[in-house]
C-alpha cells in the first residue's frame, strides 16, 4: 500500500507546474564594443515574456559610485520563434567621462517572468568609455612596395573599431625619409561599424625606387561619432618606393649670385621651375672653402612676389674677406616641390671665390632645360655666353 500511495504521488508531482524561474538576461545592447555614445538608452533582452515590477530601478555606478540613475524602465514582448522579453533602461543623455569601466545594474525585484514567479535577483553588466578611438591599422603590411597613385588612389585606408567623424579639416602627411613633403586632405567617415580614413589624391604621384616613405595621420584628426573628446592616437603607415623611371630633379635654374659679384652677401636667391616650399626649419649656409667650418647660417624663405618659385636668404651684409674660398650650400631636403611627385633637392653646393660671383664651370646639360641670365629658357646656346642648367653655370666655347 505504501508502494502505491508513492506512485500516486510521484505521478501528481509530475503533473504539477514547477515554479517560473527568476529572469536572467541573455543578452544587452551594449555588446563587446567601447560606449562612445550619449548614455541615453540601455536594453536587456530575455529568454520568455517579462513584466515591470512597481519601484523598478536601476543605475550607473563607477568606482563604486553613483553617476546616473534611469529615468524611466518600459518591458516589453515579441513573439517570432520563441517569446522574447526586452527590458528599455533610460537615461537623460549624458555624456560619460571618458577612460573609465562603468557598471549598469538593475535592482533585485524590477522585473518578473510573464508567466509569473520570484522577481528578479539584481544582474549587472559592465561597459567602458575608452580615451582614445584604440588601435588603428592600416589595409597594407608596413614595409609594402608602392611605385605610384593615381588620381583615384593608390594610397591605403586605416579603420577603427569605433565610428569616427572628421575633426576639423584633417590632413595625412606623406615623409620622404623622415622630411614632410605632401600633405593630402583625409577623408574621414564610418561603414559597417567601423571608422575609416584616407588620403585623397587628386594626381599620378611617383615614389623613387628604394627611397622609405611614411604616410601620417596626425593625433586628433578624427573623433568618435557623438564625442569629441574621444580621437585618435597619431597613425603611422611606413612604406618603401618602388618606381624604376628616373624622376625629373629638382634644381634651381637661377641664382641671384650669377650676377651679384659684390663681396658684400645680402639677400641671396634661388628661383626654381617649378613651385617649390620649405621644409620645417630650412636654411642657406655658408662654409670655408674645405667645408669644414660652418660660417654662416640664414632661416630660408619663399619670395612672396615669386608665386612659390624663389627661395631666399638674408645674409644681413655679411663681408666675405678678400681671396679667402667659400663654399655656399643649400642643405639637401631643405627645398621641397609643390606639386607633382614628391622629391627634395639633393645638397647643392657651390664655390665662392671671395666675391659672390661664382666661378666658371663648364657641365654637360644632359638633356635638362638650359636658361640664359635672365632666366628664359633657351635652346639657341651661343660661344662665350653664360648659361645655367641643373642649377649649374657654364659657358659655351
Amino acid at each position: 500500500m505504501k508502494k502505491i500511495f508513492f506512485l500516486i504521488g510521484s505521478a501528481v508531482l509530475g503533473i504539477l507546474p514547477l515554479p517560473a524561474a527568476q529572469p536572467v538576461p541573455e543578452s544587452c545592447t551594449l555588446g563587446d564594443r567601447p560606449f562612445t555614445r550619449p548614455l541615453d538608452e540601455i536594453g536587456f533582452f530575455f529568454d520568455g515574456g517579462i513584466k515591470l515590477l512597481e519601484g523598478a530601478t536601476a543605475n550607473i555606478t563607477c568606482d563604486g559610485e553613483v553617476v546616473a540613475t534611469a529615468t524611466r524602465m518600459e518591458a516589453s514582448n515579441y513573439v517570432s520563434t520563441r517569446t522574447q522579453g526586452a527590458l528599455a533602461i533610460f537615461f537623460d543623455g549624458q555624456l560619460l567621462p571618458k577612460g573609465k569601466t562603468y557598471t549598469v545594474s538593475v535592482a533585485p525585484g524590477s522585473i518578473a517572468c510573464e508567466a509569473g514567479g520570484e522577481p528578479n535577483a539584481r544582474f549587472s553588466r559592465d561597459f567602458t568609455v575608452p580615451a582614445n578611438l584604440g588601435p588603428g591599422y592600416f589595409d597594407c603590411e608596413d614595409g609594402t612596395v608602392i611605385a605610384q597613385t593615381s588620381r583615384s588612389g593608390g594610397l591605403p585606408w586605416c579603420y577603427w573599431g569605433i565610428e569616427t567623424e572628421a575633426a576639423g579639416e584633417p590632413y595625412f602627411i606623406l615623409y620622404r625619409e623622415n622630411t614632410p613633403v605632401r600633405e593630402f586632405p583625409a577623408s574621414i567617415g564610418w561603414d559597417w561599424d567601423l571608422g575609416q580614413a584616407y588620403p585623397m589624391t587628386d594626381e599620378e604621384l611617383h615614389f623613387e625606387n628604394g627611397v622609405r616613405y611614411s604616410l601620417v595621420l596626425p593625433e586628433g584628426s578624427a573623433h568618435a561619432m557623438y564625442r569629441e573628446d574621444i580621437v585618435n592616437e597619431e597613425l603611422v603607415f611606413n612604406f618603401m618606393g618602388g618606381y624604376d623611371e628616373p624622376l625629373a630633379p629638382l634644381n634651381y635654374v637661377w641664382c641671384s649670385l650669377f650676377t651679384d659679384h659684390s663681396d658684400v652677401l645680402g639677400i641671396v636667391s634661388f628661383t626654381y621651375d617649378r613651385p617649390v616650399r620649405l621644409s620645417e626649419g630650412a636654411v642657406l649656409q655658408l662654409w670655408d672653402c674645405d667645408g669644414n667650418t660652418l660660417v654662416k647660417e640664414v632661416t630660408a624663405y619663399l619670395d612672396p612676389q615669386s608665386e612659390g618659385r624663389t627661395v631666399s636668404a638674408d645674409f644681413g651684409g655679411f663681408q666675405m674677406a678678400p681671396g679667402v674660398g667659400y663654399t655656399f650650400v643649400i642643405p639637401e631636403g631643405s627645398v621641397i616641390a609643390a606639386d607633382g611627385d614628391p622629391v627634395v633637392n639633393l645638397r647643392n653646393a657651390f664655390a665662392l671665390d671671395g666675391t659672390s660671383g661664382l666661378g666658371t664651370i663648364n657641365v654637360e646639360t644632359a638633356g635638362s632645360p638650359v636658361y640664359d641670365l635672365s632666366g628664359r629658357e633657351t635652346t639657341t646656346l651661343l660661344p662665350g655666353n653664360i648659361y645655367i642648367s641643373n642649377g649649374r653655370k657654364f659657358t659655351v666655347r
